[in-house]
Order: structure tokens, then sequence, then C-alpha cells
């Protein structure tokens, strides 16, 4: 029996547009006292007329082109109508003949995941269930409603839950690239449910089960443990029953987080039963050729474009590029700090001290880069001064970290604290040949094993205090003892 996951994301993304999607309330909700970012167009009162935003929109053609996609020059937006208690007006305007953009791409390592739409719509309250007095009550916090979302629809091409959530970490990457929304998945501002059913092959027979959907997802990891756990489920389930997929059969699961596991929550509509028709109160939306061109213009370089150019023009290794366009802030300081036109030494020298001493310090202090305390000729000082031997690569991670808290020259630092390698072989040998007759039994050791010299080399930076080049060191010592 063959088993293969059937795995489609349904990827929903709020835009940090100022004020909400149809109405000029502002669009934070996070950490906002409830109720007070709302007015009679996003409440649903009767004669409300709603104005389209039209930055989300172009927000949302923006990352349709950096997805691949391709603009609908003509779109418009429809009701769906539906009733829950955090979306007061009983429809939610969206787009579902005409969205904005279609048929994208996204690659995840050697395989592609389909874009059918990214289209534009308007967030929903929150619900909020607190327990008073013993009773469980529902409250319902307005402020989110009417913030501009993006869904993107992914094609059903994903095969595993691994790269469910590399899909998800890229989606989240482009979208922090090109500067439209934090993407951040524990505020809920990037929201994922995942379609999950299985294709079985069993002596040339192949059966498909029913599809589920999951909501309440509320981590990268949790889709992950979520989806792990869907295709379990529905193997056992399978083997059980034998049910197969038919026509109508939909259902909706929920995510238990506590349990880790899903849980049926109502068969799930189809888009008949939404009723979807034109909204009334706003026309067509149509963007011309040229205005397209612009909005591609503004989109930055991409972390896929990046990555290469990393590696083609610094000759970095993949896994040093990857770490580098990881995140936007975090490439964007580096570039600074490599300065214009860099060698590639310079640049992989640079690369190695954000990958290394840098990313260590931030990673313990849990502190971020401040990109105006970068100073790209300090950088370049210090690999000079590498390169001449004046500073060895260990002081250099030392003092760069320093550097950028005082604001000065590493290579002054340095100098100041006595750190400068000395490459002198006249005070080097003068050491070396006390080193030697301080330490006989290690000298009789190396003579059997030339390998050993590592403890006289040691004893002679030691002698130093760590001023000697290591490399002249092992050369005078190895001229004197042979």
């Amino acid at each position: 029996m063959k088993i293969t996951p059937i795995i489609g994301l349904e990827v929903h993304v709020e835009l940090n547009t100022k004020s909400k999607m149809f109405c000029s309330c502002s669009a934070e909700h996070f950490h906002v006292d409830p109720n007070t970012h709302t007015c009679p167009t996003c409440l649903g009162l009767p004669g409300a007329l709603p104005v389209p935003n039209k930055t989300a929109c172009e927000w949302c053609i923006k990352l349709g082109l950096a997805l691949g996609c391709t603009p609908n020059e003509s779109s418009f937006f429809e009701r769906k109508n539906y009733f829950y208690p955090d979306l007061a007006k009983g429809y939610q305007l969206t787009q579902y003949e005409k969205p904005f953009v279609i048929n994208g791409k996204i690659k995840i390592g050697d395989q592609e995941v389909r874009i059918n739409r990214a289209h534009m719509e308007e967030d929903t309250g929150k619900s909020v269930h607190i327990k008073d007095n013993g009773q469980e009550l529902t409250l319902i916090d307005y402020n989110r409603c009417g913030v501009p979302l993006v869904e993107i629809v992914s094609e059903p091409d994903i095969t595993s839950a691994q790269m469910a959530k590399d899909y998800l970490l890229k989606m989240q990457q482009i979208i922090r690239y090109i500067g439209i929304s934090d993407a951040d998945i524990e505020k809920g501002s990037m929201r994922c449910e995942p379609t999950v059913n299985l294709k079985i092959e069993d002596n040339d027979q192949v059966f498909y089960t029913p599809l589920v959907e999951i909501k309440n997802v509320a981590s990268l990891t949790g889709v992950q443990t979520a989806i792990d756990f869907e295709i379990k489920r529905q193997t056992e389930a399978f083997k059980q029953t034998g049910e197969v997929k038919s026509k109508n059969n939909k259902n909706t699961f929920g995510w238990d987080a506590d349990k880790n596991q899903t849980f049926l929550q109502r068969e799930k509509e189809g888009s008949s039963d939404y009723r979807y028709f034109p909204e009334p109160d706003i026309p067509h939306i149509e963007f011309t050729k040229a205005e397209i061109e612009a909005i591609r213009k503004s989109i930055p370089e991409l972390p896929d474009q990046k990555f290469s150019r990393y590696q083609k023009d610094f000759g970095l290794n993949d896994y040093d590029a990857n770490l580098l366009v990881s995140d936007i802030n975090f490439s964007q300081i580096f570039e600074k700090a490599i300065g214009q036109n860099p060698t590639p030494e310079m640049a992989k020298f640079t690369a190695n001290l954000f990958l290394g001493a840098i990313k260590t310090y931030l990673n313990e202090s849990q502190e971020s880069l401040d990109i105006n305390k970068i100073n790209p000729e300090y950088f370049k000082n210090l690999f000079d001064s590498v390169t001449k031997s004046e500073i060895s690569a260990t002081v250099a991670k030392q003092v760069i970290i320093e550097s950028y808290h005082i604001g000065q020259d590493p290579v002054v630092i340095a100098k100041n604290s006595g750190l400068i390698q000395v490459s002198d072989s006249g005070e080097i040998e003068k050491l070396a040949k006390e080193v030697i007759a301080a330490n006989s039994k290690a000298v009789s050791d190396y003579l059997k094993n030339p390998a050993s010299i590592g403890f006289l080399i040691g004893k002679l930076m030691q002698a130093s205090k760590g001023s000697a080049n290591p490399k002249l060191a092992k050369e005078i010592l190895e001229k004197l003892l042979n």
C-alpha cells in the first residue's frame, strides 16, 4: 500500500496599512482596547458605504507579482454570505470570480508549489472566551473587523508536513521582504488553514480519503503537527472503514493544541452555500498595464535572487547564503557592512563575522542589530588588518562586538588593548628559544612526533600574551628544532 499526502494551504495575511480595507478606521488591533477602532462601516450598520483601500489593493498585486502570479487588470469584490458572531454584517467582502492575481508558483527546495490565486478581503472580528462567576461567556472585539486581508491559495502540491512548514516559512520571508506585513503567526497577522487528504494506491486500485480542512492552527509547529496527526488519522480510518472521498465529502476539523489532535467541527460548506454575488456598492477595480508595471518595479530583490547573487558574487556556500537571506533586516545590515563593490574575500570575511560572532552575540543577548550603528569602513579596516596578519581571526571576533557597542574602529580597539599580532621574526625567535629551553620534555616529544608541536606553540603564544603571529611562531619553532 502506497500512501501519498495531498496538502493544500490557504494562507491569510493581514496587511500593515494604516487604515482598514473599506473605511478610515485604524487597522491597528493588537494590544488595543476592545472596540475602540470601529465605525458604522466596519460594524455593518445600515446605510454605511464601503470605500476600498487603494494601498491594500496595490499590495495584493505586489505580493502576487512576487509570487509569479498574473494580475487581472479588471477585478471586483463580492459578498460572501454566512453568519458568525464576529462578522457584524452577516457577510464578508471578498473576491471569488475575479481575484486580483492568479496562477503563480513558489519554489520549495527542488519542488514547485503552484499558487492558484491571491485575493483581497476583509478580516473578521475576534471572539474572546472568558469565565465569569462560573459562566462561560463569549465577548466580541470588532477592532480587527475590516482589516485588509490577503488570502493566498495554493494548489494541493504539498506532500508532507515538513514541506508545508517550509512553504509557510518561504511565504513569510517573501512577505517581509516586500514590506506589506510582519506576517507574525503568533500575533495572528499570518494564519494558515491546511487542507489534507490521502491518495492510497493498493493492488492496482487508487483511493482518495475525504478532504479535511483544519482550523485554529496558531503556529508553524502547530501546522506541522496538525498535518502529521491528520495524515495518521486518515490512514487509520481508511484501514478500518475504507471510507473514500465522495462529491460532497468535505469536512472542517478544528485543532486542539493541548491534546495535539484534530476534531470534527462541521461539514465544510461549498461555494454555493455562501451565495456569492457582486458587491453593489463598489464598482469594478481596474489597473492599467502601466500601473501594474510600476508596482512590479517597486518589488525589491527577493530572497531567491539575493541567494543566487551571494553565491555568484561572493562565493558563499548554500548554508551561509541561506542564513544571510533568511531575514531581510539581517541581510540589509550585512550589505551595509560590506559597503559598495566589496571583493569576494571581504564579503566572505564579513559573512563569517555575521554568522559567527555577531549571530552568537544576538542569540545570547536577544538583541536586534541597529543598522544605523553599522560602519562599513570599520569592517574594511578589520578585514585589511586580518589579511596583513596584524589581528588574528579570534581577536577580530572579539573586537567587532565591542566596536558595535562603543562606535569605535575595531582596529583601534585592538591596538589600545594590546591585541595587535607581533610579526617581528626577531622578537618571536627570541621567545621561541626561551620556550625551547624551558620545555625539554616537549622538545623530546616533538622530535619523536612532529605533530606534538602544538604544545610549544601554545607556550610561545602564552609567553607573548597572545600577540605573536601563530603561523610565524610555528615556522620559527620548526626551524629551530630541525
